[in-house]
């Protein structure tokens, strides 16, 4: 069978696209780099962020170190993710992906105690400030700031209504770090379960050769549940899943 010499310039293309993508990853084991590959997710789980065994050795590992000041967290979770790097300038595209804070209005998640599809994010916007809570649209860049910081009012179908405070880092490479940390109380019910600046969530997203890698790590100190463990351990892992599929979907809508 013929091959024609287009055809062998896109498969040795895409074959040095995906050993870019995998030699990203040499931080991994083999298993768990051919694991991520083929199903485009890896998550862990755990009471600290510092004992997790992938951020803490991937290359943005000091950005994961200096970004989280939880004191004495009781959960965390992280997750590597894979998506389609979209097509022009991939460095502004996925800036304004990860600043389009109203765009989580709608956002759903896995109830692990339901066992289905829920409303997680019912209302998402930037607001002026923490004082005077006005809402305020979120911009769009044309150049890249090194970083900038936000308050966010969101109202959360499981942990309630409550201001963030958010913030951009912009990375050599067109690579970006977000990060989220909770201003308000957050309750599990009427239950107060996480202090203000108690929960924390830091995201990076960095464009590789034909893919876009999204790591995101989520750290908190929550109160006991009284034996429902397990099952907030499950809903902070969805809501991560969640939130990485809000950056993936962005990633490849926003224009």
């Amino acid at each position: 069978m013929k091959i024609s010499l287009l055809a062998m310039l896109a498969m040795l293309v895409t074959q040095a696209a995906t050993s870019d993508t995998a030699a990203y990853f040499s931080f991994l084991s083999d298993a768990d780099r051919q694991s991520l590959l083929e199903t485009k997710e890896l998550t862990a789980v755990g009471s600290n962020a510092a004992a997790l065994p992938f951020g803490t050795k991937a290359p943005f590992a000091e950005e994961v170190k200096s970004g989280l000041t939880v004191a004495g967290s009781t959960v965390a979770i992280e997750g590597l993710f894979l998506f389609p790097k979209p097509a022009g300038d991939a460095a502004a595209t996925l800036y304004n992906a990860v600043n389009a804070v109203a765009s989580m209005e709608g956002l759903e998640y896995y109830s692990a105690t339901r066992k289905r599809m829920e409303p997680l994010i019912l209302a998402s916007y930037r607001v002026d400030s923490a004082e005077k809570k006005r809402k305020v649209p979120d911009p769009r860049f044309t150049e890249i700031p090194a970083f900038q910081r936000a308050v966010i009012f969101q109202k959360d179908n499981k942990l309630g209504d409550g201001l963030s405070e958010v913030t951009w880092k912009a990375l050599s490479g067109g690579a970006t770090v977000m990060t989220i940390k909770n201003l308000d109380t957050l309750n599990y019910g009427i239950l107060p379960l996480v202090a203000p600046g108690n929960l924390q969530m830091l995201f990076v997203v960095v464009p590789l050769t034909d893919s876009v890698v999204v790591y995101g790590v989520m750290e908190g100190k929550t109160a006991s549940l009284f034996g429902l463990e397990r099952s907030k351990d499950e809903s902070f892992r969805n809501r991560m899943r969640a939130l990485a599929s809000w950056l993936g979907t962005r990633i490849a809508t926003v224009k």
